[in-house]
């Protein structure tokens, strides 16, 4: 559980750097808003939408410890390398090879979660493991402002002097391989309710097959995770340049108010969601899809940001979004253990991820970088592109979470989907 909560806490940095430092990264490489959405959207989602289906039939198959252990490995020097890249196709490159060490944790870490707690304490344990990933949001403020505003020069033999964003992605991405090593000295948990010569299991089409069968319930529920990831993947990648640019600030200037609030705000997230997925509403028939039909409306206030009357209440209320997005998490990924048999766990939150990773991951911050830069035609309009492009991503999700709800509490007891609910819960 330590190496998972480190594993997610070094994702969240890597992951969310870029947005960060986008004004600095887009002066550097003289590149547009739109390239620099591709560069936090597109870049980031191609080989993990691409290799999801594949890295979770890997999840399934294979030892989970060894698969996250590579992935970490090939993540974090990917972004120590995109510290060191010379252009807007190189960075594309790294950034992708991000993505896809990246896309293996999430199917690896909530497949593994899933065997070593019973059901009762699953979502606290889910909670617990992805307040790393809040953690690491913290950080990916907190540690590029100081380094930005200490002005910080890393002196690389073979290369030279590289500048402060540089500076931040070679040493964000520094520790990660030791994280990764350690997991191979770990135990593989055994899993739950699987023979060990049993482990070949159904195939990519036969998992496939089963949630076409189950599309009732799987459809608006993947499209709800879909549309409120377009909201939030959107906001948190644009942050920092809508604080810049509606604020007149410097990163130095909130890097550390940003990430402190963020960290309250998505320790609180996960610590409410864990507490909410297990409670007695969220454990009752249905319960966890109320949670998250509510969920979106609590995050609308982030929409407003850019017109607050102040930089701290502009972060006050991008922090909806990132007390709500655990609370979130936390209650799908639970669904998603107790719709699924044990065998496609790690394939289904890699197709989840997939469906979400190419529209939701690639749209929210092209999106937005499109709307002002092709819309609105000013960088410092940002703030209205957020209202155009967030509101309508979180009511569709909560409408589809609504959906999703009703298509469930029709499940029969006695049909294949209602078996696999009640194994789940033993």
């Amino acid at each position: 559980m330590l190496l998972l909560f480190l594993a997610a806490n070094l994702y969240s940095i890597d992951k969310a750097i870029v947005g960060v430092l986008a004004e600095p990264i887009k002066a550097d490489l003289g590149i547009t808003d739109i390239q620099m959405g591709l560069l936090l959207g597109l870049a980031y989602s191609l080989l993990s939408g691409v290799c999801g289906l594949w890295l979770g039939t890997l999840v399934d198959r294979h030892i989970r410890r060894t698969v996250l252990g590579c992935a970490i490995i090939i993540w974090s020097l990917s972004t120590v390398a995109g510290g060191l890249a010379p252009n807007f196709e190189s960075f594309f490159i790294f950034r992708a090879l991000v993505g896809l060490g990246e896309a293996a944790v999430a199917p690896a870490a909530l497949s593994l979660i899933a065997d070593m707690f019973p059901p009762e304490r699953r979502g606290r344990a889910l909670s617990t493991y992805l307040i790393g990933a809040s953690m690491g949001t913290a950080l990916s403020s907190i540690i590029p402002g100081w380094i930005v505003g200490a002005n910080l020069h890393l002196s690389i033999p073979g290369y030279g002097l590289v500048i402060p964003w540089r500076s931040a992605f070679i040493l964000c991405g520094a520790i990660g391989p030791i994280v990764g090593l350690l997991f191979f000295s770990v135990k593989e948990p055994a899993r739950r309710g699987i023979r060990a010569d049993a482990m070949r299991g159904p195939t990519a089409v036969d998992k496939l097959a089963y949630l076409w069968r189950q599309r009732a319930v799987v459809v608006p529920l993947f499209l709800g995770f879909c549309l409120y990831y377009v909201a939030f993947v959107g906001v948190a990648a644009w942050t920092a340049p809508l604080l810049m640019r509606s604020f007149d600030a410097q990163l130095p200037d909130f890097a550390n108010m940003l990430g402190v609030i963020l960290l309250i705000a998505g320790v609180s997230g996960y610590m409410l969601g864990g507490l909410s997925a297990d409670s007695a509403i969220g454990s009752r028939r249905g319960g966890r899809l109320i949670i998250m039909t509510i969920l979106p409306v609590i995050a609308l206030p982030c929409a407003f940001s850019g017109f607050a009357p102040s930089l701290l209440l502009a972060i006050l209320l991008l922090a909806s979004i990132s007390l709500a997005t655990p609370m979130l998490n936390v209650a799908m990924n639970a669904t998603v253990q107790e719709i699924v048999p044990n065998d496609m766990r790690g394939f289904s939150y890699a197709f989840l991820s997939v469906v979400s990773a190419l529209p939701a991951g690639t749209g929210g911050p092209l999106l937005l970088a499109w709307v002002t830069q092709s819309v609105l035609g000013d960088p410092a309009r940002i703030a209205t592109s957020f209202v155009i492009v967030v509101i309508p991503s979180l009511l569709g999700s909560a409408i589809a979470f609504l959906l999703a709800r009703r298509a469930y509490l029709r499940v029969g007891s006695d049909g294949e989907l209602g078996n696999v609910i009640a194994a789940s819960r033993n």
